[in-house]
């Protein structure tokens, strides 16, 4: 399915190579762009061949152009390069370790239609590892991340983004250099501004999770912090479920049954405890100042994901 119109692909990467050229193959070649549509990939840092490889492409394909940060500086300055220099009528923004699936984009403008959307989210689907109880934690986390996302976008309550998403131009201008989740400060912006957050599973992207519970717990940790983070910056909650209880409790205890049901209660246990006790540790984050802005990348995520060429 064509995009018609001029959209605007934004990437930012910190050291990618594994991927990139993957990631450029894919956006390029399968999801059918406009040649009026553009791919802006900010390489921020990096200290690989992930440069090299972006302006191989850019030397190729007119539509790509690549803005070098000679130190890395944090996502949201990325993010914020990509929002300035953007011309496209909508704005995709997609994770450089991740794959998208066929017709990805195309779905994600397409649920841009309706007047009322400002954001359209996708759905990211990890990569199935080995039975640990890591791969059974980043299954029951994405597992419930859908259905949290699917029953939150019907009741008008979506306030998240996700590994890919699309948003409407000049909704948002910039972000706090300071922010952690990206998605989740635009997503709220947005929302503030009247503005809804609509979700689009057949929008799918192949991501690859944390393959240790270090890294796992390191991840959430710095998730749930930004999470904290929005809160203090806007005044408004993320699509946490932690956040949003004290005002739909019923909804949320409805979800919480939901997952303990889909993973077992062995891992609903596991995953229940994990959580808590990371978001004790997020809030000392967050009294004590602690910055995430640079944050430490979790090494086991950094496997390359596949990404199947249609979607089921």
């Amino acid at each position: 399915m064509k995009v018609s119109e001029q959209v605007t692909v934004g990437i930012c990467a910190f050291n990618e190579d594994k991927n990139i050229g993957q990631l450029l193959e894919k956006v390029l070649h399968e999801q059918e762009l406009s040649s009026e549509s553009e791919v802006l990939i900010v390489c921020s840092g990096c200290t690989d061949n992930t440069v090299k490889i972006a302006q191989d492409y850019a030397r190729k394909d007119h539509r790509v152009s690549v803005f070098i940060e000679e130190k890395r500086t944090g996502k949201a300055s990325a993010v914020n390069q990509i929002l300035q220099n953007a011309r496209g009528n909508n704005v995709i923004f997609i994770s450089a370790d991740t794959l998208p699936y066929r017709n990805c984009f195309s779905n994600l403008t397409s649920k841009m239609q309706d007047p009322k959307a400002g954001i359209v989210c996708g759905k990211p689907i990890p990569v199935k590892d080995q039975r640990s109880l890591v791969s059974s934690l980043v299954q029951a986390l994405w597992l419930f991340h859908d259905h949290v996302f699917t029953k939150l976008n019907d009741a008008g309550l979506a306030r998240h983004a996700t590994e890919v998403f699309c948003i409407r131009r000049n909704i948002v201008h910039r972000i706090p250099p300071e922010t952690v989740n990206d998605d989740a400060y635009i997503a709220v912006t947005a929302k503030k501004k009247g503005w809804l957050i609509k979700y689009e599973p057949r929008a799918s992207v192949s991501i690859s999770g944390p393959k240790t519970l270090s890294d796992f717990i390191k991840q959430r940790r710095r998730i749930i912090f930004g999470h904290y983070q929005i809160r203090k910056l806007t005044g408004e909650t993320p699509q946490y479920l932690v956040q949003l209880a004290p005002q739909h409790p019923k909804k949320v205890l409805q979800l919480a049954m939901w997952l303990c049901i889909q993973s077992g209660i062995l891992t609903f246990l596991a995953f229940s405890e994990i959580e808590f006790l990371l978001n004790m540790s997020a809030i000392v984050d967050v009294l004590t100042g602690k910055n995430y802005t640079q944050w430490s990348i979790a090494d086991s995520t950094k496997a390359v994901p596949q990404a199947k060429r249609t979607i089921r």
